[in-house]
């Protein structure tokens, strides 16, 4: 090969190169616009006991407070435990919906490890800031995510960081978007048209939604369908690598900006992506035990003060910062 030609196959291979750059980078910039776009769609400024705590402590020191946590600087890695309030909305025609799907993730970067309890949405507590005890997942219902988030914080006795709350649709869309889950079934039932065989199941949006709602053909009710949920949940938390493709990101994107609601700021999802995203290796579930009574003819899960108590004495432990003794609760890798 000529050093003409030579030159040329360098010249194109450099323009080549510089081609790809811009294309990457422009690539990565529209994400990150997309992502600024989408969370400001998605942002509710919801107050938590964590952020009425921090407002007091800044008030009395003489700082300026503000809820949105956009100006904290972000940490070189994770270390404080959080805990998140995932809520599923099932809307219903002519009203709010209802919570009928309440979790609460804490996340325990220096065990490596998250905790996850399901909360049956027909737990009878009372509703925060009134003297009404009903569903728990009527807060929701009568008032707003507000009164949901509160409630929940009551509950538990325990604070949280961040609520997110997904329409129960966006939550099928967003199971499509990333190719679907797999779950290992724990029965085989029918329910809506769909069979659910016994043992490893791939699910769709529609699918995973139904599997997510059934109840009374499970034998445990409520707490099969939680764990069932809980299942799917873990499968979600594994689809991480599908978002390296444009289209599902996109296709995501446009869900989350659709059908979901967030206290988080775009700043705040940065910082948990950064530091968060690689800090658990295994998710733990603890269950809430109770029973089922009829009281004035509405069925409702009694949890007694005592089951209450010891569910919040295991949250603030797990919380803390170092290890501690081993959890008792039932580990999934």
């Amino acid at each position: 090969m000529t050093k003409t030609r030579k030159k040329k196959w360098s010249r194109r291979l450099l323009l080549s190169g510089i081609a790809c750059l811009f294309a990457v980078g422009g690539y990565l910039a529209y994400v990150y616009v997309s992502l600024q776009e989408t969370a400001k769609s998605m942002y509710v400024p919801i107050r938590t006991q964590k952020s009425l705590s921090s407002s007091a402590l800044a008030a009395s020191s003489g700082q300026q407070t503000q809820f949105s946590s956009q100006q904290e600087p972000v940490p070189e890695k994770a270390q404080e435990p959080l805990t998140v309030l995932l809520l599923g909305i099932d809307e219903r025609e002519n009203d709010k919906g209802r919570s009928d799907v309440i979790l609460v993730l804490t996340v325990n970067p220096k065990k490596e490890s998250a905790l996850l309890l399901s909360i049956p949405r027909d737990t009878r507590t009372q509703l925060a800031g009134t003297k009404t005890m009903d569903k728990i997942n009527h807060a929701y219902a009568f008032g707003g995510l507000q009164q949901a988030v509160d409630t929940v914080e009551q509950f538990i006795a325990t604070p949280v960081d961040y609520v997110v709350a997904a329409n129960m649709e966006g939550f099928a869309g967003i199971i499509d978007a990333l190719g679907g889950v797999e779950v290992d079934n724990r029965f085989a039932f029918t329910y809506a048209d769909y069979d659910f065989p016994f043992g490893p199941i791939h699910l769709d949006g529609k699918q995973a939604l139904a599997y997510a709602r059934m109840r009374y053909e499970d034998p445990r009710g409520d707490l099969g369908r939680n764990e069932r949920q809980q299942l799917l949940l873990k499968a979600l938390m594994q689809k991480k690598a599908a978002l390296a493709s444009p289209a599902a990101l996109n296709e995501v994107l446009e869900t989350l900006a659709k059908y979901v609601k967030t206290n988080m700021t775009f700043a705040d999802m940065k910082r948990l992506v950064q530091n968060y995203s690689t800090a658990v290796s295994s998710v733990e579930t603890i269950r809430m035990e109770g029973k089922g009574q009829l009281i004035n003819g509405i069925y409702y899960y009694i949890v007694s003060p005592e089951e209450r108590q010891k569910l919040s004495e295991q949250l603030s432990a797990f919380r803390q910062l170092t290890n501690g003794p081993q959890s008792t609760a039932e580990t999934s890798e």
